[in-house]
């Protein structure tokens, strides 16, 4: 396994001994105007008692970079926080095969006439790629910066979307990992080490959470303080992931996907322990029920799970409640199709139980009424035989199926391209998801009213998945911690 050192670099990561050096370089090279601008800001001592000095990072690199050979002027140089990950580093078996430092260049979102001594531009680290080679070849060799050390660059392309900006930030990162493993710079098995404290807070996290979703447990931190390089530690990443994982998990629950809650546990270490097993059963439960085996899950789920299930009208709940779930997923189709199917097969399943049957001339089952009336077991025929059963027009919801909805199925089955959530509420004549809910909810009662223990209020109540569900965030809420 290749170690990869990850390092971003910041404004203060190479400092002065001397504050003489600016002035007699600045008047030296004959800098512009804007140069003259620029102060040099005391920092505190560093463990060596020397009093450290550091200037914008662009004005820095601008002053060294072509003065390095000279001796007189690198010795006043100092690197507060490479200096402590280095003899980390070095005093363990772990052999770099590279390092990656990233720098910074808003050159493209800052033109000339916007770089005033205030701007970000300055605090551009792209700048100080010299020194750092310098560096890195007194403390390793040449033969190694040459065939180790990359230097990436982030650079930001709007300045509304500059190093400071988040969102921006982090797709910029993970472009640059992109290219890193494109150039063969990484890959998936490496051990990652990063170091990400220096830039700005956008920057810290985004290498941070980058590396950690890519390299998840594979990921070590060496950290430091900038007053006390003594402090250098590395830090696993293990307990970082293990946080962003249940983070994942949280947002998997919430769109109901549990195969990929099965995935992202996998890579997440758990002790064998009742709470493993629970964990396992409840998504052996829920991977069932979301293929739609609703009598294997109750099954497995046991009792009193299996009571209900022996009613002739629990599978429709179940069949609702997955048209639910599809919606909160974005899939509209298979939402109209579970919550439609629900009704439907709602209506089958009462004909089957409530109703008398009787072959026809074709060998065909029927349903016949006392009055000697009959009617196909399948398709519209279900809702007009109801009709002749009951007074349909005390519900507006079982009313409104079988006058609008059931006449609309056929066409839009027919042309299940794509709709959007709107199209869904318009099939069942509702204009919003809670009343879409209520007129499923509505049309259930209504057909299996007679054998109902309670009217549901709404379709989680009546699903018993809903309640697997429930349970999967109490167990997974307290893994988490």
């Amino acid at each position: 396994m290749n170690t990869v050192w990850i390092l971003t670099i910041g404004n203060s990561d190479v400092a002065m001994t001397s504050k003489d050096d600016w002035e007699d370089l600045r008047r030296e090279k004959r800098l512009g105007q804007v140069y003259h601008k620029f102060k040099v800001t005391e920092l505190s001592k560093n463990t060596d008692g020397e009093t450290l000095y550091s200037l914008s990072a662009r004005v820095l690199g601008d002053l060294y970079e072509d003065v390095l050979d000279n001796d007189e002027y690198w010795e006043t140089l100092r690197f507060p926080l490479l200096k402590g990950f280095v003899a980390k580093l070095k005093g363990t078996p772990k052999e770099l095969n590279r390092i990656i430092i990233l720098l910074t260049n808003q050159e493209d979102i800052f033109k000339v006439n916007n770089r005033s001594s205030s701007s970000p531009f300055w605090q551009d680290t792209c700048k100080l790629e010299s020194i750092l080679k310098k560096y890195f070849a007194r403390e390793f060799s040449d033969d190694f910066v040459n065939s180790k050390v990359e230097f990436s660059y982030l650079k930001p392309l709007k300045e509304e979307e500059g190093l400071d900006d988040w969102d921006a930030t982090l797709k910029l990162m993970q472009a640059e990992f992109m290219k890193w493993e494109n150039n063969s710079w990484i890959t998936q098995n490496d051990l990652v080490i990063v170091s990400h404290q220096a830039g700005t807070p956008a920057i810290s996290s985004a290498v941070q959470l980058t590396c950690l979703i890519r390299f998840g447990k594979e990921v070590e931190f060496l950290v430091s303080s900038e007053l006390n390089p003594d402090r250098t530690e590395l830090l696993s990443g293990s307990s970082y992931f293990k946080t962003l994982q249940f983070k994942k998990l949280k947002d998997l629950l919430d769109r109901h996907d549990y195969s990929e809650i099965a995935s992202v546990l996998e890579n997440i270490y758990l002790e064998d322990s009742g709470e493993k097993q629970r964990l396992n059963h409840l998504l052996d439960l829920a991977k069932l029920w979301n293929n739609a085996e609703f009598e294997e899950f109750a099954s497995k789920m046991g009792e009193p799970a299996t009571s209900r299930a022996r009613e002739w009208w629990w599978s429709a709940y179940e069949s609702a409640y997955l048209g639910v779930v599809r919606l909160k997923q974005g899939n509209t189709v298979e939402a109209i199709f579970h919550s439609f199917r629900a009704v439907e097969g709602l209506l089958r399943k009462w004909a089957e139980n409530k109703q008398n049957l009787v072959p026809n001339s074709r060998g065909n089952l029927m349903i016949a009424l006392p009055s000697g009336e009959k009617f196909n077991l399948y398709g519209k025929a279900l809702y007009n035989c109801l009709e002749k059963c009951y007074t349909i027009d005390t519900s507006e919801d079982i009313y409104k199926f079988g006058h609008l909805i059931f006449d609309k199925r056929n066409d839009l089955f027919h042309q299940l391209l794509g709709l959007d959530q709107s199209k869904v509420f318009d099939f069942w004549e509702t204009d919003r998801q809670i009343d879409w809910e209520k007129r499923i909810i509505g049309c259930l009662n209504f057909i299996a009213k007679e054998d109902l223990p309670k009217e549901f209020e709404s379709i989680e109540e009546a699903s018993l998945m809903a309640q697997v569900h429930e349970k999967l965030e109490e167990v997974i809420k307290s893994i988490s911690y």
